[in-house]
């Protein structure tokens, strides 16, 4: 599709939202859009029909609903008063002005930050220039930040899919291993000791049922369904996920250990005693999941063995057996290419940012184009463009409406709208979600922010209470999992006092004490982190609070300086830093697990078709063929090493040593 081809598309369903939001109380006909609009004018039956569908989904994307209703009164020959009425309410397409104050302000800058979901990240960026119009922050300056992303491929979908009310089915893998379709209706999703769980209206079974996120196996398809049940008035993901508790969803897994490997399941042992293989030491622990848990002892290769019970078992042979299975397929073909930003939008997200521009100007009388292009985050060609685009906006038919007025060339803008128009417009189900859940996040976490953000977060929820949606959702704070700690981390972190931490490493299978210098705490979905200067390291490290097996506070104070600095906005885009000895490689990623290879920051990429479905391809630098091994056998069969050939070849011989260990055939897969 060609730049003017997706100028001219934005341009016409905007069209289509300012002109119905001008039309009379009754509405219009499709006749007369088609007559109004010029994008619409000069199509035939079949393509008008299929661009106005299009439309109404691109304005239902910006939460604007067109509704329709029999034109009772009309004549069967009148071409303008026949057929349907479609109308927009002008009381569910737009919301109270919201006056924030500058630090409620910064507050909703930082809540629209921490989203590195590029589906979620977007509605939050044009959440935030709908809500204020006050300028540019520097979010750098929190000592917290948050980034919420997709811990789990599913997440995404099926967050949408509870927002919308919209049935879906997926492939689900029960606690025996056993797989089966299941078709539901999603009411809500949270997460709790580390796990997603969606909570859905079982359509086969007509009851409430939870499922785990890490069960599901397949993608998530919408599905047609009759008699599918509305979310109940006063649903609460938090009520639901309440009944579960830690202590009922663990169970004891036996593992035998190769001796000095899995030093994180031995320092949360419950018992760890000789096996009888000579080598290995028998460990127990607790866990809560087998296909979470499985993820992390298939990475451990040929050094662990699962003993019981069966269903962790069977889960670590077949990521293995998948992993495998995937490491000696045939090799896509792929072209790799520089990662660059292409300074490109959605239809969607242009038509966003062009109705931001004039509230944003309207609010203000008039706006200088430096001030716009500051606001915006955009260039002055992008500004121009916008101002043109949004001049040709409205009808071409002055007896439906005006268009929106303004000269695209002058400095300072001034824009004249039809008074319809001057009202924010209202957030979509998204916006409003990715804007109160990150809020509700600030609010958790203790700092200078948290006052602001709570009162921000009240007049929003106040301003979106049509939208009981947002309840749909409870996002628990994984610092919740160990207070103990990560009050000591908040403390350090704000007292500006060293930390002395027991630190695994997964990359060594190793722990070791550190003294750090903590910076800021992070939340970034399934884990939460501590941001610190290590003084053993000499750098910048990330540090996960689940990693941690042992803390101290000595009391030292250190003074921030330049070995303090960081990029706060590469931290939120991407978790994994390479090393100056770290080697490049090209890995193949599941296209559902695209996050996953935004995170290892690859300078080329490429999509490669495989025999059953489409890999993302990416040159990333990783920590020696170790990290390559654990990363491919954990994730069974949605991550393989494309390259160096070397590197495969090593990769699928330590999957097979992985797999002889459970006495399986690795060509097979089965049992002699």
């Amino acid at each position: 599709m060609t730049a003017q081809t997706k100028v001219d598309q934005t341009e016409r369903f905007v069209s289509l939202f300012v002109t119905l939001l001008q039309a009379p109380r009754r509405g219009l006909t499709k006749a007369q859009l088609r007559h109004a609009i010029d994008g619409y004018r000069g199509l035939n039956d079949k393509n008008f029909d299929s661009k106005f569908e299009r439309d109404k989904a691109h304005l239902r994307e910006l939460g604007i609903e067109i509704t329709t209703e029999e034109n009772a009164g009309a004549s069967s020959d009148s071409f303008f008063e026949s057929g349907v009425l479609y109308r927009l309410d002008p009381t569910r397409s737009q919301i109270p002005a919201i006056k924030f104050t500058s630090q409620e302000a910064m507050a909703l800058a930082l809540a629209s930050s921490i989203w590195s979901d590029p589906n979620f990240g977007g509605a939050a960026g044009r959440a935030l220039a709908r809500l204020t119009s006050t300028g540019s922050f520097d979010v750098d300056s929190s000592r917290f930040t948050a980034r919420l992303t997709v811990g789990e491929a599913v997440l995404t979908p099926l967050t949408q899919a509870a927002l919308r009310g919209e049935p879906v089915s997926f492939a689900y893998r029960n606690v025996t291993g056993e797989e089966s379709l299941r078709r539901v209706a999603p009411w809500g999703l949270g997460s709790r000791f580390g796990l997603w769980y969606l909570i859905a209206f079982d359509l086969e079974r007509r009851e409430v049922r939870m499922f785990r996120l890490s069960r599901i196996v397949s993608a998530i398809e919408a599905t047609a369904a009759v008699g599918v049940p509305p979310r109940p008035e006063g649903f609460s993901a938090r009520e639901y996920l309440s009944r579960l508790s830690a202590d009922e969803a663990t169970t004891t897994a036996r593992v035998r250990l190769a001796h000095g490997c899995g030093q994180d399941l031995r320092a949360t042992a419950t018992r760890v005693g000789a096996s009888e293989i000579p080598g290995f030491d028998d460990v127990e622990f607790a866990f809560h999941d087998a296909e979470a848990t499985s993820g992390r002892l298939a990475g451990l290769g040929p050094d662990a063995e699962v003993i019981g019970p069966p269903e962790l078992r069977d889960a670590v042979v077949r990521r293995l057996h998948g992993a495998l299975a995937a490491q000696s397929a045939p090799l896509p073909d792929y072209a790799l290419k520089k990662t660059v930003a292409t300074g490109r939008s959605s239809g969607v997200a242009m038509a966003a940012r062009a109705l931001s521009i004039v509230a944003f100007v309207q609010h203000r009388g008039s706006a200088s184009r430096a001030e716009i292009r500051e606001h915006f985050g955009i260039s002055e060609s992008t500004l121009t463009s916008d101002l043109q685009r949004i001049s040709m906006l409205g009808p071409d038919d002055i007896s439906l409406g005006t268009r929106i007025d303004l000269d695209f060339e002058a400095d300072p803008v001034q824009i004249s709208t039809p008074p319809e128009l001057e009202a924010p417009l209202v957030l979509s189900l998204t916006e409003a979600f990715v804007m109160v859940v990150g809020l509700r996040m600030l609010a958790q976490v203790e700092g200078t922010v948290t006052k602001a953000a709570v009162a921000a977060l009240t007049k929003l929820e106040e301003a979106t209470k049509h939208l009981p949606v947002l309840d749909a959702i409870d996002l628990q704070s994984r610092a919740d999992d160990d207070l103990e700690l990560s009050g000591a981390i908040k403390r350090a972190v704000a007292e500006q006092r060293t930390l002395t931490i027991d630190y695994f490493s997964p990359a060594r299978d190793e722990i070791t004490g550190r003294t750090i210098e903590p910076i800021r705490f992070l939340e970034s979905g399934p884990a939460a982190y501590v941001q610190a200067y290590c003084r053993e390291r000499q750098g910048i490290r990330l540090f996960r609070l689940d990693r941690i097996f042992g803390h101290a506070l000595p009391g030292k104070t250190f003074e921030l300086g330049d070995r303090h600095s960081v990029d706060t906005h590469d931290l939120t885009r991407n978790l994994y830093t390479p090393q100056d000895d770290d080697g490049a490689v090209v890995l193949a990623f599941a296209a559902r697990l695209d996050g996953l290879l935004r995170d290892y920051a690859p300078t080329r990429v490429a999509v490669g078709h495989g025999e059953h479905q489409d890999f993302r391809m990416g040159e990333v630098r990783i920590a020696g063929s170790v990290h390559a091994h654990r990363l491919v056998a954990e994730h069974g069969g949605d991550v393989f090493v494309a390259g160096p050939e070397t590197l495969a070849a090593e990769t699928a011989a330590w999957l097979r040593r992985a797999l002889s260990i459970y006495s399986i055939d690795s060509e097979s897969g089965n049992a002699p």
